[in-house]
């Protein structure tokens, strides 16, 4: 399969690359004015788009209440999350709107690697939420419990001091030469610290 032509637009230098569709908008050989292109979404009549990117969408397999998406153009957001600039590319968009299912006025806010960052914390605090009740873990079940706990617990999803604290006295039990155990540790000194600084109660059950 030959590889997809790019277009040699100016883009900012700390552009986020997308794993699969890379760095720059990809030349999809279809050619529609740039005024029909913004007049097919009201989502493209501000963005900052690349017409050389344009798909014609099957508005058929839509998911749209009054009026669907004509094109899709690779745009240049900014991520709510890190604040990079990146590319929401068209071959994306299709992938959403068509396959997935994803209603035609929902738009990408986040960056790729954030979007995945994002999910993988999910599945983890998930994980994590359905081992913390369970009290017959394997040795090997706890240590990914206490590894689940301090990865959340320093991303900031976790607060919860008393019962981190219980699991932390059980690690310290059962596998305290587990790295995870000490990042568990260290994890909730820093806590304490920062809640006698701020002086405000520590939130609980983010993990229920």
């Amino acid at each position: 399969m030959s590889k997809p032509s790019r277009s040699n637009a100016v883009l900012p230098d700390n552009l986020v690359p997308h794993v699969r569709y890379g760095l720059r908008p990809i030349v999809s050989g279809q050619s529609v004015p740039e005024a029909t292109i913004r007049f097919g979404h009201w989502s493209l009549s501000n963005a900052v788009i690349f017409p050389e990117s344009v798909l014609a969408a099957d508005v058929e397999r839509q998911n749209y209440a009054l009026y669907p998406r004509r094109y899709y153009v690779d745009t240049l957001s900014t991520c709510r999350s890190c604040g990079r600039p990146f590319l929401f590319f068209a071959l994306e968009q299709q992938h959403w709107y068509e396959e997935l299912g994803f209603y035609v006025d929902a738009n990408c806010v986040t960056c790729q690697p954030c979007r995945h960052e994002v999910h993988a914390q999910q599945d983890q605090l998930k994980r994590f939420s359905q081992a913390i009740r369970n009290e017959e873990l394997s040795r090997g079940e706890l240590m990914t419990l206490v590894d689940d706990a301090a990865d959340l617990l320093i991303a900031g999803v976790l607060r919860d001091r008393v019962r981190l604290g219980a699991l932390k006295n059980r690690a310290l039990r059962e596998c305290a030469e587990h790295p995870g155990t000490t990042r568990l540790t260290l994890a909730l000194k820093q806590l304490e610290r920062d809640s006698s600084m701020t002086g405000k109660p520590t939130a609980r059950g983010l993990e229920s």
